[in-house]
C-alpha cells in the first residue's frame, strides 16, 4: 500500500519513506511507529497501542516512546510545537493529522491498463463501505456516521452473493482523499459505497452514492431526510433502503457487464447475474435462457448456493406456468435444486425462500412457511422473502396476513423485478375477501407490467369478470389467447393451489363465463 501525505510517500510494500525521489532513512522501530500512526490517521493512537504494536508489548519506558516519536517528527520536518503531521492529545495519545491519500501498491499500479485486480473471475462482486462523512453536525451526532457505515456493512454481509470488505480495512479511508482506482487495487473492491450526513434547516439529511471503481460510474444515489430527534430511526431506515437498493442495483450492473461478453466467456457470477435478468420476465423463452445460464453458473462453481436457488425458481416457473410438458419432473427439479442450495449455505435467504416455495407445487403451501420465516429472520429487508410469505398465506386462505406481507415487500422494494407478482398477490388478497373490484384494479396493474405472466392474466380475467367489468375482461382474454392459446382453467389452478374451495370455484366459474376452456 502507498500512503501519500505530501510531500512524503510511505510505501508499506517496500517499507520505506520517500520525500520526492529521496528515501528517508528510518530505524525499524521508527518506521513501524510512523506506519502505525499513518494507517490509523482516522483516530487517536494510545501509548499502550504503540507499545503493543511496535515493541511487541514488552516493557519499555515512556522516554523510549517519546524518543521514537521525536525521531518520526524529525524525519518529517515536524516538531512538538508545530504539530503539522502528528498532534499530541494529552492523556489520550497521538494522532496523524495531515491529509492522507491512499493509493495502490506500486507493483499493482504498474500493471498495464485494463487489468483489473478486483472481483476476480469466478468470485462475487466486492463492496467497500467507507465511513460516512459529516458536515454541520453537533459533536454529539459525530459517532452516528461510523455507526451507520458499520450497520450497513453488517447488513450487507447477509447478502450471500456479495463480498463485503471488513470495516477494519475500509474505515482506514476516513477523511482521506481516496481515488477509486486505489480502492479497487488496495481493497480489491469493484464497488464503493460512500455517504455524507449533514444538518440543514433543522433537518438531518443523509446522501448515499454507489460507484463502480473501474470507471467511476454512479450506479445509484439517494438522499434521505428526517428529524435529528429520531436519528436512530433514520439510521434504521437508511440501512434498510441501502440494502434493498444494492440487492437490486448491483445485480443489474453485473448483468449489464456480463452482456458485453460471450456466454462461453462468462464466469460463474457473470452467468448468474445475467440469468437473473432473464428469470423475472415470466415467459417460456426467457425462463429457458435463464435456466441455461444458471446451469453454467453451477457447473463452473458447484458450491454456488444462490445459483442453485435461482435454478429452483426456473423449474418452479416451468411447473407453475406450464412451460414444460413433464410437470412432475420440474417439481422434482425445483425441490432438488432448493435442497442443494440450502445444503450448501443454510444461511442464504435465497436458499430458504427456494425451500419455502416448493410445497406450493405439491399443493401444501403451509409446509413452506417455516423456511420463509427463516429467510426474513436471516435478512429482514429481503423483499422476496416477504413476497413469498404473502404467496403462501394467500394460497392458505389467509388474505389479511397475505396483504401485510406483500405490503411490506412492496414498501421495501418498490422497483423489484417481482413487482407484477407482488401486485397480483395484493389483488388475490382482496379477491379472497370478496372485494373483487379492488382485486381487479390491482390485477390489471400487474398484467400491464407483465403481460406474459400466465397466472396474472388468468387472475385479471377472473377478477374483472367477478366485478362485472366484462369489457375489460374481454380485452385481457384476447391478450391471454395471444400469449397462451393453450390456457385452461384447470391448468391455472394446478399452478395456484388455493386451499379455499369456495374461492377456487368462484375463479373457475368466472374464467369459464369469460370464455376460458375448463
Amino acid at each position: 500500500m502507498i500512503l501519500d501525505f505530501a510531500p512524503f510517500v510511505l510505501d508499506t510494500g517496500r517499507a520505506e519513506l520517500r520525500n520526492g525521489d529521496a528515501v528517508v532513512a528510518l530505524e525499524p522501530k521508527v518506521y513501524a511507529l510512523l506506519r502505525l500512526l499513518v494507517e490509523n490517521h482516522d483516530r487517536v493512537v494510545s501509548k499502550e497501542e504503540m507499545i503493543a504494536v511496535v515493541w511487541g508489548g514488552r516493557f519499555i519506558s515512556d522516554a523510549a516512546v517519546s524518543t521514537a516519536l521525536k525521531q518520526v517528527r524529525r524525519a518529517l520536518g515536524d516538531d512538538g510545537a508545530a504539530q503539522t503531521f502528528i498532534r499530541t492529545l494529552h492523556g489520550m495519545g497521538h494522532r496523524f493529522v495531515a491529509p492522507v491519500r491512499i493509493k495502490a501498491a506500486a507493483a499493482v499500479a504498474r500493471q498495464p491498463a485494463g487489468i483489473a485486480t478486483a472481483d476476480a473471475p469466478g468470485g462475487p462482486p466486492t463492496m467497500a463501505v467507507l465511513p460516512f462523512g459529516a458536515a454541520g453536525l453537533p459533536e454529539t451526532f459525530a459517532p452516528h456516521g461510523d455507526a451507520l457505515s458499520a450497520e450497513i456493512i453488517s447488513a450487507l454481509s447477509r447478502l450471500r452473493w456479495l463480498r463485503v470488505i471488513a470495516r477494519e480495512s475500509s474505515f482506514r479511508y476516513r477523511g482521506a482523499e481516496v481515488d477509486l482506482p486505489g480502492i479497487r487495487t488496495v481493497l480489491g473492491a469493484g464497488y464503493c459505497l460512500a455517504g455524507r450526513m449533514e444538518m440543514a434547516g433543522g433537518r438531518m439529511a443523509v446522501t448515499v452514492d454507489l460507484v463502480e471503481t473501474t470507471d467511476g460510474r454512479l450506479v445509484w444515489s439517494d438522499r434521505l431526510e428526517g428529524s435529528p430527534d429520531d436519528v436512530h430511526g433514520m439510521r434504521h431506515s437508511i440501512v434498510q433502503a441501502v440494502i434493498v437498493a444494492l440487492d437490486l442495483q448491483i445485480p443489474l450492473a453485473e448483468a449489464a457487464r456480463a452482456r458485453t461478453r460471450a456466454v462461453e466467456a462468462l464466469d460463474a457470477w457473470g452467468a448468474y447475474h445475467l440469468g437473473l435478468s432473464h428469470m423475472y420476465r415470466f415467459n417460456a423463452r426467457d425462463n429457458a435462457i435463464a435456466a441455461g445460464l444458471l446451469r453454467r453458473a453451477t457447473d463452473l462453481d458447484p458450491g454456488f448456493a444462490s445459483a442453485f436457488a435461482a435454478r429452483s425458481f426456473t423449474s418452479f416457473q416451468n411447473a407453475m406456468m406450464g412451460y414444460a410438458g413433464d410437470r412432475p419432473a420440474e417439481v422434482a427439479a425445483a425441490r432438488a435444486f432448493a435442497e442443494r442450495s440450502v445444503e450448501l449455505d443454510p444461511l442464504d435467504p435465497h436458499a430458504n425462500v427456494a425451500m419455502g416455495r416448493v410445497p406450493i407445487l405439491s399443493g401444501h403451501p403451509e409446509d413452506g412457511l417455516v423456511w420463509l420465516e427463516r429467510s426474513v429472520a436471516l435478512s429482514p429487508s429481503h423483499a422476496k422473502g416477504h413476497y413469498s410469505t404473502s404467496f403462501v398465506q394467500a394460497m392458505s386462505g389467509r388474505p389479511g396476513e397475505a396483504r401485510v406481507a406483500v405490503d411490506l415487500a412492496v414498501g421495501l422494494s418498490p422497483l423489484d423485478p417481482l413487482m407484477p407478482s407482488m401486485l397480483m398477490m395484493r389483488g388475490i388478497s382482496f379477491g379472497i375477501d370478496g372485494d373483487f373490484e379492488t382485486a381487479a384494479r390491482w390485477n390489471v396493474r400487474a398484467s400491464r407490467m407483465a403481460p406474459s405472466h400466465f397466472g396474472g392474466l388468468m387472475l385479471t380475467v377472473a377478477m374483472c369478470t367477478l366485478s362485472g367489468q366484462n369489457e375489460v375482461a374481454a380485452h385481457w382474454i384476447q391478450v391471454l389467447r395471444e400469449r397462451r392459446p393453450d390456457a385452461t382453467a384447470t391448468q391455472f389452478l394446478v399452478g395456484l393451489p388455493f386451499q379455499d374451495s369456495v374461492f377456487r370455484q368462484k375463479l373457475v366459474s368466472a374464467l369459464i363465463a369469460a370464455g376460458v376452456p375448463g
